[in-house]
């Protein structure tokens, strides 16, 4: 399927752009240990000293905006403050991470990037007319690609792609798919995203081959309900079918071959979250009720019960929604 191009103007006002994840200790009583968060919601944004020096995970939907806890530790040391609905996540090879804004009700969409442990945007990314949700950035290239759901005016989703994450955004439009999910890059470069066929939901899945100016269909031999997270998990992709399950999938030519399976105890079954894997340890949003209002740890990619989490109690029933780990230089 040839891919439609359109390119628009972006405001960036800083650089560059990768990938990386997660992890946790498991508790020797043989329940999950428990972090609890002492957040500060006074609305600005503060980090601790010498905060950038460690490795940092950072998580949407709460602190009046994102969280940011030591990494393992899971001790708050920083809140970023955004009103902008902030979603998806990604992170480069500097620690730099890029921040999706949602837009929401009255809302301005665009992506916001910090410098690992900062305070303060270090760049800013428009993206207009369109509503934005995750992203995901090249380890070839630097390049950030973002998947934007829909138009605003109800047109398909489209992927944009941001060279060196930053200028001018390039649209990538398939118009089989309706519904653009999530995406991430491999690490040659090849870009996968899923989404959505039609109004109806049908599952969709595809690659940009790297260089490549098509959209190309893979048929999976199990096929997720519907579009969630996924991620490079090294040798395959961690494709979520939903926040219990994550599939293990293998890409060669048009087809995805199911090589493995992990199954999380502990998430609300059904809702869309941003897991992050580094290494043996996937972290997530999850919770025990009906939202997502605690982080949890599993050991990856065996999966099983949560080995430590960070106690929601002190998020004001925030529903939490992305995670990612920034390691330190």
């Amino acid at each position: 399927m040839k891919i439609a191009i359109g390119t628009r103007v972006a405001l960036s006002l800083g650089v560059a752009a990768t990938l990386a994840g997660c992890g946790g200790d498991s508790s020797s009583s043989g329940r999950p240990a428990t972090v609890s968060a002492t957040a500060r919601h006074d609305g600005l944004s503060w980090m601790a000293p010498n905060t950038s020096s460690q490795d940092l995970l950072y998580v949407t939907g709460a602190c009046g905006g994102i969280c940011v806890f030591s990494y393992p530790g899971g001790t708050l040391v920083g809140e970023l403050a955004d009103s902008n609905a902030p979603f998806g996540e990604c992170v480069d090879k500097s620690g730099d991470v890029f921040v999706i804004d949602f837009g929401g009700e009255g809302g301005t969409a665009g992506i916001v990037e910090y410098a690992h442990g900062g305070t303060s945007p270090i760049a800013t990314l428009t993206d207009p007319g369109y509503y934005p949700q995750a992203c995901s950035i090249d380890p070839t290239t630097g390049n950030l690609a973002v998947t934007n759901e829909s138009a605003v005016n109800g047109d398909t989703g489209v992927v944009a792609i941001y060279v060196d994450a930053k200028g001018d955004a390039t649209d990538y439009l398939d118009p089989k798919i309706y519904y653009m999910g999530f995406c991430a890059y491999d690490d040659k470069g090849n870009l996968f995203v899923d989404g959505q066929y039609d109004h109806k939901g049908t599952f969709a899945f595809a690659e940009v081959p790297k260089g490549s100016s098509n959209f190309k269909s893979i048929k999976l031999t199990q096929r997720p309900s519907s579009p969630l997270n996924l991620q490079w998990a090294g040798k395959y992709i961690a494709l979520a079918d939903s926040s219990t399950v994550i599939y293990h999938v293998t890409v060669k030519g048009s087809k995805g071959t199911l090589v493995g399976t992990t199954l999380l105890n502990g998430p609300v079954s059904g809702t869309e979250v941003q897991f992050w894997i580094q290494g043996g340890t996937i972290v997530a949003p999850y919770g025990t009720g009906t939202s997502h209002d605690e982080v949890g740890f599993w050991k990856y990619p065996t999966g099983g019960r949560v080995r430590k989490s960070i106690d929601g109690s002190e998020f004001d029933d925030a529903e939490l929604f992305g995670t990612v780990v920034s390691l330190a230089r």
